[in-house]
């Protein structure tokens, strides 16, 4: 399948707003870095940032639930769409202030965003920091692999850790357990930003996948 969407320039912008984040806290002398911020908190800033180039949707339920119940339905981190048309969210009634060209579900990029944390505060070793690299994950990405209306989509990985060595190692291993488990991803997308060390973190990595539909 031919990809639509630019894997590298989305890589290139999501590293802008790493990248201004930080040199935003540097310059403010801020106590807690990017490393404080949950995962649900970047993923909002990811999504403002990424707000100035694409239309985006955060928490959308996968096309193919339609019909079950909002409780029950699987939700997406975040899809982007072209400027000036925002996606039509299938549990949303039509209104006459709808956009007159909302885009479809095929036309979006859907995006599961994750993070992981080698230390947490007080720099001790983040007990989770492999696992957040394995079935979690796996599992996101099948679920985008297998909806029929989704046709580009995405993992994007927001690592925090040490060393840019050290982030190789992790991602060559995350990408063998792809591997393993049969899901397919292409080439990775990878932009580091080094960060002020505060509980042990240096440097902050965004690293892109895009993912093969079935």
């Amino acid at each position: 399948m031919t990809l639509h969407w630019d894997f590298a320039t989305l890589a290139d912008q999501l590293g802008a707003v790493v990248n201004q984040v930080e040199a935003d806290l540097r310059l403010e002398q801020a106590v807690y870095g990017l490393d404080a911020l949950t995962e649900l908190q970047l993923q909002e800033l990811l999504a403002a940032g990424l707000a100035k180039h694409y239309e985006v949707a955060r928490e959308v339920h996968y096309p193919s639930t339609l019909g079950k119940k909002l409780s029950h339905r699987q939700r997406c981190d975040l899809v982007l769409t072209p400027k000036g048309r925002p996606l039509k969210i299938d549990s949303a009634p039509v209104t006459l202030f709808d956009a007159p060209d909302l885009a479809t579900p095929e036309e979006g990029l859907w995006l599961e965003v994750k993070i992981a944390y080698q230390f947490r505060e007080g720099g001790l070793r983040h007990g989770g920091y492999g696992a957040q690299w394995r079935s979690a994950v796996v599992e996101d990405l099948r679920k985008m692999e297998a909806d029929p209306l989704i046709h580009e989509a995405g993992l994007c990985l927001v690592v925090f850790n040490q060393s840019r060595e050290i982030l190789e190692k992790d991602i060559e291993l995350f990408e063998n357990i792809l591997a393993q488990k049969e899901v397919l991803a292409g080439f990775r997308k990878v932009r580091s930003t080094e960060i002020l060390d505060r509980i042990g973190h240096q440097v902050c990595t965004v690293a892109l996948w895009p993912t093969i539909q079935r």
